[in-house]
């Protein structure tokens, strides 16, 4: 493990912890990009998603594999670039020694970004790609971008969700009988309880059993969604110099993920993160109530906190994002910050009253964020969120 901020040159390669047997992006690449490519899951079914079938960031189905959303390549600031796979995004950074990608999203989009800068830069190669975290539907597909071997990087507990155990999940997507193995009833439960929120989409999980066993071991579910492990991670903070320029990889909390990265592009004053602080219900404001499922992830209200505060630290102007058609501001990150205190307030302060959860549901209001979107429909849900995480996460 790196201990404390850790630099990297692309002169200096490093191939270290992947787990044994996993596939790189320098070897055993060609059973992956089969897999994915046959798959093609894609996981933008809600770029705007309506409150009765609101989109998760795990909201994917059978029929994915013919139906491509919107794509769009836009500018975010000098030659920082934002791709986009419905409303799933990948971030690009143009430099002098070649291109940093931040995500691949799933093979299919990942061959379509490559055709992409090819066309707009037909003299930079993919160098580096960088996973913002290790949920599947935001890291697939880096195996399409072999051919320039680049380095896959990503905060050091990716290897561990890996490594064969069952992975952190997002969607309350959790190992309810201890087996070690997916199976259906288990991505069943948290879709049919919150259905377009937490779970997967309907006939995800048959399109993912290749072999229809009713089991799919964490090996599997890596390859058929085209994950590489990456071959260089760091532990709190990493400083990345790259074509001249310096990229700062920051490892935030725990939040919707473990092992998520946060991407600060200093000279452009630019911040990159995916699915947190905006999830996937987030796309034309950040004013959106949080999908909550898993007691929001199974991660302490306060390092959800803390993470934000992480990010807030930093000097940035723009908050680019995995989820959302447009780019954010720093007072948009405080608000978000804001609501996740006053809704652990809130809860606290009723359960140290004696309050149930039902009385919880019913008197605590959150009216300041009654105009957020999915007030309505997330609000009791949130709540229960919270006070699940604040009984069994403190």
């Amino acid at each position: 493990m790196n201990e404390g901020p850790t630099q990297h040159r692309a002169i200096a390669a490093e191939n270290r912890g992947a787990p044994a047997g996993a596939p790189t992006v320098r070897s055993s690449l060609k059973l992956l990009l089969v897999a994915g490519v046959m798959l093609c899951v894609d996981p933008a079914r809600g770029a705007t998603p309506p409150p009765s079938s609101a989109a998760s960031a795990n909201t994917e189905s059978a029929s994915a594999a013919r139906f491509t959303p919107p794509r769009t390549f836009v500018q975010v600031k000098g030659d920082l670039w934002r791709a986009g796979n419905g409303n799933w995004w990948s971030l690009i950074y143009v430099t002098p020694d070649g291109i940093l990608l931040v995500d691949p999203i799933n093979p299919d989009f990942a061959a379509w970004i490559k055709a992409e800068l090819e066309r707009r830069f037909p003299d930079k190669a993919v160098r580096y790609i960088v996973y913002s975290h290790s949920h599947w539907d935001h890291v697939g597909g880096a195996s399409i971008f072999a051919g320039s071997h680049p380095h896959i990087v990503g905060q050091e507990r990716i290897l561990k969700n890996m490594d064969g155990r069952w992975p952190q999940m997002p969607g309350n997507i959790i190992d309810r009988n201890d087996n070690g193995t997916i199976e259906a009833e288990e991505i069943a439960i948290p879709t049919l309880e919150h259905p377009g929120i937490c779970g997967l989409g309907r006939g995800a999980y048959e399109a993912l059993d290749r072999n229809h066993s009713g089991h799919i071991t964490p090996g599997e579910w890596w390859a058929v969604n085209g994950v590489v492990p990456p071959d260089i991670v760091y532990s709190d903070r990493m400083t990345l110099v790259f074509g001249g320029r310096t990229i700062q990889l920051i490892f935030p909390g725990l939040n919707h993920a473990d092992d998520g990265t946060v991407v600060y592009f200093p000279l452009e004053r630019v911040v990159f993160s995916t699915d947190f602080p905006a999830d996937a219900l987030v796309t034309t404001s950040m004013r959106s109530l949080p999908s909550g499922c898993g007691a929001f992830d199974r991660h302490p209200l306060s390092e959800w906190i803390r993470s934000y505060r992480t990010i807030e630290s930093l000097d940035f102007d723009i908050l680019a994002q995995g989820h959302g058609s447009i780019t954010f501001t720093k007072d948009d990150l405080v608000e978000g910050r804001r609501f996740f205190e006053d809704l652990r307030d809130g809860v606290a302060q009723g359960m140290a009253n004696g309050k149930s959860l039902a009385e919880l549901k019913e008197s605590l209001l959150l009216g300041k964020y009654k105009s957020w979107a999915y007030y309505d429909m997330l609000r009791k849900d949130d709540i229960e969120a919270a006070y699940l995480n604040l009984k069994n996460y403190p």
